[in-house]
């Protein structure tokens, strides 16, 4: 990877304009080819779609795709999302841009084009990084704006055009990043390969769902009471001082403990498959394997969101939703779980406790770890 300076990029790119990033990744090698994301497609838990366009009529065909060569007319792209949570080899992409936390980092979509394919200009709502592959893409983005939204397909959104200020035509190893709202419009040149580094951010709306399953459990879940109310001038009147109070129990739950860990729950929560084992490893199979020098790592795109304890947060680790406490003399262990790296019993100088076995050999029956 060519020199990259982190602090200047967050400070002047990063949700605020797109930059192209010549030579970023050095005599680059694609992971995958079109023939692995060909495969993945035709699996049903995985989301893929062919966009194709033919005699300026564009189609659209969601996974699992059964019969490419009648999906794949015309120019066509193929486009499967989380290939990072299938394919191991694709993690390499992902860490020189782990400068932006776990918990930001949507997935990996990888898409296959022919040549003069695309998918129409657009705008995401979403950071993305991309990469290209294999073969060469022109990349046209423009300025945010007030664009006419197109529907050429039910399942396609595009918009009219806009003016670029930014028209490159990226080679293996090049990446362009994009911030949320700014269209862009990519045109493949010679049959490449684009990897999609995307982020989430979660609006209103989904804070508010965790909010609600939250309180659907009980947890916090208080009903308002007036002790001390005083007679009302008129039966039809609205005392400022109830719509404040109905705000502050509103506010006095989002701010309880019970909504600190629904959001990290939610935060870590990654759609990761579960690939369980048929039969479960016990505490004392995982202690005896770490033992005789086997090695652990989680499994393809498990990435764990670790918190301190410190400014009333837990000290407890996320995966997917789930939530496990630490132990002061496990810290060093957890920390290794969280790092995704491979570790075995002498990556630690001290010993693991019963309970980060148990947390390990819980992990592992999930699929998570192996």
């Amino acid at each position: 990877m060519q020199s990259f300076n982190i602090d200047t990029f967050l400070s002047e790119y990063w949700q605020k304009k797109p930059v192209v990033l010549k030579g970023f990744f050095t005599e680059f090698v694609d992971p995958i080819d079109e023939n692995d994301l060909a495969g993945l497609a035709q699996e049903s838990e995985i989301d893929s779609r062919v966009i194709s366009r033919k005699n300026n009529k564009w189609q659209v065909e969601t996974g699992p795709i059964a019969d490419f060569e009648k999906a794949c007319q015309g120019q066509w792209t193929l486009l499967v999302q989380g290939v990072d949570k299938y394919i191991a080899d694709v993690q390499p992409l992902l860490s020189p841009f782990s400068f932006i936390p776990h918990w930001r980092l949507d997935d990996l979509m990888v898409s296959f084009a022919t040549q003069d394919a695309g998918v129409g200009a657009h705008i995401d709502q979403y950071d993305v990084f991309l990469i290209q592959g294999k073969g060469s893409r022109r990349w046209r983005v423009g300025e945010p704006g007030d664009y006419a939204e197109v529907l050429p397909h039910p399942k396609l959104r595009q918009i009219e055009g806009f003016s670029p200020i930014i028209d490159e035509v990226l080679m293996p190893g090049d990446v362009l990043y994009v911030p949320p709202g700014w269209p862009h419009d990519g045109m493949t040149i010679e049959d490449s390969l684009t990897y999609s580094v995307g982020y989430r951010a979660p609006d209103n709306l989904q804070l508010a769902e965790s909010l609600a399953m939250m309180l659907d459990k009980g947890f916090a879940n208080h009903r308002f009471s007036d002790p001390s109310r005083l007679a009302a001038s008129s039966p039809a009147a609205v005392a400022s001082s109830d719509v404040k109070a109905l705000k502050q129990q509103l506010i006095d739950a989002i701010q309880s403990d019970h909504f600190t860990q629904a959001l990290l729950e939610a935060m870590s929560e990654q759609g990761i498959p579960e690939f369980p084992l048929e039969q479960e490893v016990t505490i004392e199979q995982v202690s005896n394997d770490l033992a005789s020098g086997i090695g652990f790592q989680p499994a393809p795109g498990v990435r764990a969101l670790l918190c301190d304890g410190k400014d009333g947060l837990p000290y407890a680790l996320y995966v997917n939703g789930s939530r496990f406490d630490i132990g002061e003399n496990d810290a060093e262990w957890y920390r290794l779980l969280a790092s995704g790296a491979n570790f075995n019993a002498t990556s630690c100088q001290d010993a693991p406790s019963f309970a980060f076995l148990q947390t390990l050999a819980t992990l592992i029956n999930n699929g998570y770890w192996e």
